[in-house]
């Protein structure tokens, strides 16, 4: 067998969320476009930088307040010895203590296949140098015979590239794992610019609004054009008392979704006015961040919280005609993209509930009605009931919504995102009719980026790393 058959990379990208993030990170920090181009000069490389950067910030005196950089360290390792709290100050001491953790492997004649890659490998780490893995006192769950897990050199520097290249606070880490790898490469490029402004100012250099969400969105906006995926984010705590893991990601159809925001007009603008809606004077002034968690569902959750904020921010719907149909197209993008739902269908019962609703001398009040009956099936039904029997007793033939009724009363995440769509489009169609329902007409922001011209955005800063 030739040597350039079994030679084997130093680097190599696994299906570990943790690792696989790390990977990425130490490619680029090697300035590789991905991981299997990493060289052993490479690898020796960013080991020296990973040594440098956590002995600048763990040998400062005590009575120098720790760095936010040693912070996100701690967080992610607060076992292990160059940042635990009584730690050695020396640096020349500690400058060994790290470089240990990289030293190539030894040639051994028992190594283990790597737990990450199945590399051959000779150090054994638990949880005091592996974010969310055991200790090495978990011997129920640890390889047979061994006091923690294998890992090789090139995943060891992975694992503590890892907060370059995943979104950290001063206690938690987020990594993505999406099926397109460039959306990867791009959520990794993007921390890693962030990663270097904190160690040189802290978090209070880098923007307020942006968030884990919003940076891979802005990739999965970047490669719409490739074939649909989903992106799914590990978020985690790794401290000693309460750790945590928790998994949100998007449906497959976001990046087409954002596509298709972006070309439409009406639809951005909904899109610029429930972010404003959403942003928060301090920790998200633009509500870049909190727009971006719409679209996103829990792993154990089925809300969609797009629909969900629109609707309670449209419960008392702006006067101006133009800013409800906004809102109507952004929820009629969202639905058609994610669930692929024929709005057309919708018509007759559309017609019937504002026909009702305009019948009335004063509006309001059926209007209220109706606002308490949209997301209930059974309150809804009564409602139907009800406006179709006062329109033919009114002597107007009521539409026939037989059609859409099943599908419109029916339980479940499917009714209720039926009738959330019906409700935005008797609002809009209401504010189109002049219906007296909504609040006076207010300033309610600068509609400068709501013009053709402009693009959505979900980071502040993004176009520092995207240009």
């Amino acid at each position: 067998m030739s040597a350039v058959a079994t030679t084997r990379s130093v680097l190599t990208l696994t299906p570990h969320p943790l690792q696989r993030c790390g990977a990425w990170a130490a490619a680029r920090l090697a300035g590789r476009a991905e991981p299997a181009a990493v060289t052993p000069d490479d690898l020796d490389a960013v080991a020296r930088r990973l040594i440098d950067d956590i002995v600048a910030v763990s040998s400062l005196p005590k009575k120098t307040p720790n760095p936010d950089w040693w912070k996100v360290l701690f967080a992610l390792y607060p076992n292990a010895k160059p940042t635990h709290a009584s730690r050695t100050r020396d640096p020349k001491t500690l400058r060994a203590l790290v470089a240990g953790l990289f030293a190539p492997d030894s040639p051994v004649a028992h190594s283990l296949p790597c737990t990450f890659c199945s590399a051959p490998a000779a150090v054994l780490w638990a949880k005091s140098h592996l974010p969310m893995f055991d200790t090495a006192h978990a011997v129920n769950t640890l390889p047979p015979y061994t006091a923690g897990w294998p890992v090789c050199r090139g995943c060891r520097v992975a694992l503590w590239a890892l907060p370059y290249g995943a979104w950290v606070t001063a206690g938690s880490a987020t990594v993505v794992m999406c099926a397109n790898p460039a959306v990867e490469r791009r959520f990794v490029a993007r921390n890693i610019t962030r990663a270097e402004r904190i160690q040189q100012l802290g978090f209070t250099g880098v923007p307020a609004g942006a968030s884990a969400e919003a940076v891979t969105l802005a990739a999965l906006r970047a490669h719409a054009a490739d074939a649909p995926v989903d992106a799914v984010l590990w978020s985690f705590k790794n401290d000693n008392e309460k750790p945590w893991l928790k998994v949100s990601g998007t449906r497959q159809a976001a990046g087409r979704l954002l596509a298709r925001i972006e070309a439409e007009p009406p639809a951005r603008r909904g899109w610029h006015r429930l972010r404003r809606a959403l942003a928060h004077p301090d920790r998200d002034p633009g509500g870049y961040a909190a727009i971006a968690r719409t679209l996103f569902v829990d792993e154990h959750g089925s809300v969609d919280r797009l629909l969900l904020a629109l609707h309670h921010e449209f419960t008392d719907p702006p006067s101006d005609p133009v800013a409800a149909d906004g809102w109507r197209r952004l929820a009629r993008a969202y639905q058609e993209e994610m669930y692929d739902m024929d709005v057309s269908r919708l018509g007759p019962a559309r017609q019937l509930v504002a026909a009702w609703i305009m019948a009335e001398h004063n509006p309001r009040g059926r209007f209220n009605e109706y606002v308490k009956a949209a997301r209930n099936s059974y309150a809804l039904h009564e409602l139907l009931v009800e406006a179709s029997a006062r329109l033919f007793r009114d002597g107007e033939q009521p539409p026939d919504i037989t059609g859409i009724a099943p599908t419109l009363l029916s339980g479940g995440p499917d009714g209720w995102r039926w009738r959330a769509q019906l409700f935005f489009e008797v609002v809009a169609d209401l504010v189109q009719a002049k219906a007296s329902i909504g609040r006076k007409p207010t300033d309610d922001g600068n509609d400068a980026d709501d013009e053709i011209g402009d693009t959505i955005r979900f980071d502040p800063h993004e176009e520092e790393v995207y240009a």
